[in-house]
């Protein structure tokens, strides 16, 4: 039998994380006929499909995929590092953090130059994922939205999240008056991922959601921005992921108060207090604080 095709598998693991075929090609700074060459590959030497080919560039792992992937997703990591750090050990070991693509998207990422300018040296590898943190991944931190899925570790919180109700000038322009009838005239964009967004606001609004157009559903925030942004409707998005947005007026906040809608925690993996992962989270909830934004 052939050797297993390690690069291969490890493109799969990263369009696992990315969703799709198009992201992992950005990641990897190859084209995504590569990546689907690759993919092929790899179902060639399995005899089993992997991936189902969804509209765009999104891919949904079959079941035979999501076996692959929970079997050598460590493993790759566990690799990866091996592989990019020096024999020498004389380059500093970066902090890496494991956090979801929203939040690594949206936050994490465009807050790294406020880190770097901190601490000039301090490098910091991020991967996404979703669900419970896995203890078993050589990870230095965690992050997530759901304290539950940082069960058996210390978690602590380092930011609030405050919901905005925001439209793009496309659809509603800035100098155009805003009320309560233009909400119930407005289409609506929700994300399934995220169910809690529209009734949240509502009920701190005193509104029925009943009285308001059916919302227009998008599987996750991601999603739910990019719609919104091309002006498919209105939308109640974390502010922490639209503040960039809202200040370069891609985005409009509408007049309305903000509405708390829940909190960020991190936790360390065990075994893996050092220094650098210190400064990491020293600097995560300073900065974190500082973006908290309170209702008026």
């Amino acid at each position: 039998m052939a050797s297993t095709p390690l690069h291969a598998l490890q493109v799969f693991v990263e369009v696992a994380r990315r969703g799709g075929i198009r992201p992992a090609a950005e990641s990897l700074s190859v084209t995504p006929g590569a990546v689907s060459r690759q993919i092929k590959a790899l179902e060639e030497h399995l005899g089993r499909s992997l991936l189902e080919r969804q509209p765009g560039s999104m891919a949904r792992l079959t079941r035979d995929g999501e076996q692959l992937l929970h079997r050598s997703r460590g493993h790759m990591d566990g690799l990866q590092q091996i592989l990019s750090t020096p024999a020498t050990g004389r380059r500093a070991r970066a902090v890496v953090v494991n956090t979801s693509v929203t939040l690594a998207m949206h936050w994490l990422i465009p807050q790294l130059p406020r880190l770097q300018q901190r601490h000039p040296g301090l490098r910091v590898e991020v991967q996404t994922d979703d669900g419970p943190a896995d203890g078993s991944l050589p990870v230095d931190v965690f992050l997530r939205r759901d304290r539950a899925e940082l069960a058996g570790l210390r978690a602590e919180p380092f930011l609030t999240e405050y919901a905005a109700l925001v439209v793009s000038p496309k659809a509603w322009p800035m100098d155009r008056p805003w009320d309560g009838t233009a909400l119930r005239r407005t289409p609506r964009i929700a994300a399934r991922s995220r169910a809690d967004l529209w009734p949240a606001w509502c009920a701190d609004q005193g509104l029925d959601e009943a009285t308001l157009l059916p919302a227009q559903t998008f599987d996750n925030t991601i999603l739910v921005i990019q719609a919104v942004v091309q002006g498919l409707g209105v939308g109640v998005l974390p502010l922490p992921f639209v503040a960039d947005m809202l200040a370069a007026k891609t985005l409009r906040q509408l007049a309305a108060p903000l509405v708390p809608t829940g909190s960020y925690a991190y936790a360390v993996r065990t075994g893996r207090e050092a220094a650098r992962v210190t400064a990491f989270t020293d600097w995560l909830k300073s900065t974190g604080h500082t973006d908290q934004t309170a209702p008026p």
